[in-house]
């Protein structure tokens, strides 16, 4: 069964192009983040004021985190059947409900519901509909865009904590309602600048196939459980790097910041992810994003928490972080076009969405078993090996049925 490719035509990018690519930016920067990354700043407030223990809190961060997963294909589904447009601007407005909603939360119980409801805006306007609104306006350089845009989330999660400490400062219930206003910014601009889906003309499909096809094919779930076990590692290492230097007696603050190094790193591996990509493949980019990951790891397992290298070994697992978070829309417009890939795109946002909800948990349950975080990182570097072998056999089966 051949993968269907697609054919492009080298065309001057217009003005709608590059308004789509500002668009699905400022959304990934505010609708997404704002949402995402606000959250773990209220678990000391919300604690402090219900008494519940922080596990409690944080699960109402990994509703959000499992609903943008798990719903991927759902929000590929409604994206093909209308457009990225009308989703982004509908989860645009469910973020800003959601958030609103939060200002509500009286007990644990609304609290988890209305994390429900920000999840599933969340999901919305995540990488599924801005990566479809930007992909047909760029034939050539698909990576290098779906990287910029990807560079709005980092930026994001460098605003969010900041602006919500602020908004904190007059009250949770202020502060959800603060963010839920910034939400008009990215409605607005999507509102006014996007029209139209893009030229048919550009990255069309010639030989488009259906989903049931789609699951049929060995390919498919390589390419799956490769993303899966890359994405796994991210939040695994993100979630617990503080944690590691701080208790090996690294300041809190020396250990932010190498945590903030790490995701500002994850920013420009972003845009070099979507370069490799379009100078190579996608399967180029995301075994070199695998390599940076096991580098920075390795690293942080042979380094003094202590010494000022770990920030060496933090950018470059940033730099592998960003590149894996831009593969699930590389690959399927790779090898499944851009028309009518919504749902299969959806469906690889799910493989890296279990992989990042669960890697946090299982780091976590390991330093608890063990007493030591020398076996979860040990783990993500299995992972990350699981994660390059399958990828490897993908692309040969790719490379096979390409010349077939």
């Amino acid at each position: 069964m051949a993968v269907a490719h697609t054919s492009t035509t080298t065309v001057a990018i217009p003005r709608a192009g590059y308004a789509a690519l500002v668009v699905a930016f400022i959304v990934l920067t505010v609708a997404f983040s704002f949402g995402l990354f606000s959250l773990p700043v209220f678990y000391t407030a919300l604690v402090a004021k219900f008494g519940w223990n922080r596990a409690q809190a944080a699960g109402g961060g990994s509703i959000v985190l499992l609903l943008i997963g798990v719903l991927g294909p759902i929000i590929g589904r409604m994206t093909d059947r209308f457009s990225p447009r009308a989703v982004l601007l509908a989860g645009m407005s469910i973020v800003a409900v959601g958030l609103a909603l939060l200002s509500l939360t009286k007990d644990l119980t609304q609290f988890y519901a209305f994390c429900v409801v920000l999840g599933i805006g969340s999901a919305a306007v995540s990488l599924v509909p801005t990566s479809m609104l930007i992909a047909p306006w760029f034939a050539g350089k698909r990576g290098l865009a779906v990287g910029v845009i990807n560079a709005g989330v980092g930026l994001g999660g460098f605003l969010a904590p900041n602006l919500t400490r602020k908004l904190i400062e007059t009250g949770i219930s202020e502060a959800f309602l603060g963010l839920a206003a910034c939400l008009t910014i990215p409605f607005l601009a999507t509102l006014i600048l996007v029209r139209g889906e893009g030229p048919r003309t550009i990255a069309r499909p010639t030989n488009a196939m259906s989903v049931g096809q789609v699951l049929h094919m060995p390919m498919f779930w390589i390419f799956g459980f490769a993303l899966f076990f890359a994405a796994h590692t991210l939040t695994g290492i993100q979630q617990h790097l503080a944690l590691y230097l701080t208790g090996h007696g690294v300041k809190p603050a020396s250990a932010a910041f190498a945590l903030s190094v790490l995701l500002g790193a994850s920013a420009f591996g972003k845009v070099a992810g979507g370069w490799i990509a379009d100078a190579y493949s996608a399967k180029a980019s995301l075994l070199a994003s695998i390599v940076c990951l096991v580098a920075g790891i390795g690293g942080l397992l042979m380094t003094d928490p202590a010494s000022s290298l770990v920030y060496g070994c933090a950018a470059m697992f940033g730099l592998g972080y960003g590149g894996v978070f831009n593969a699930p829309p590389l690959i399927a417009f790779e090898f499944f076009g851009t028309k009518g890939v919504g749902t299969i795109l959806g469906m690889y946002m799910m493989f890296f969405g279990l992989g990042t909800s669960s890697g946090g948990l299982v780091a976590g349950y390991l330093f608890d078993r063990t007493h030591s975080y020398t076996a979860s990182f040990t783990w993500d570097i299995a992972s990350c090996a699981l994660g390059f072998l399958l990828l490897a056999a993908a692309g040969r089966s790719a490379q096979k049925r390409s010349e077939a």
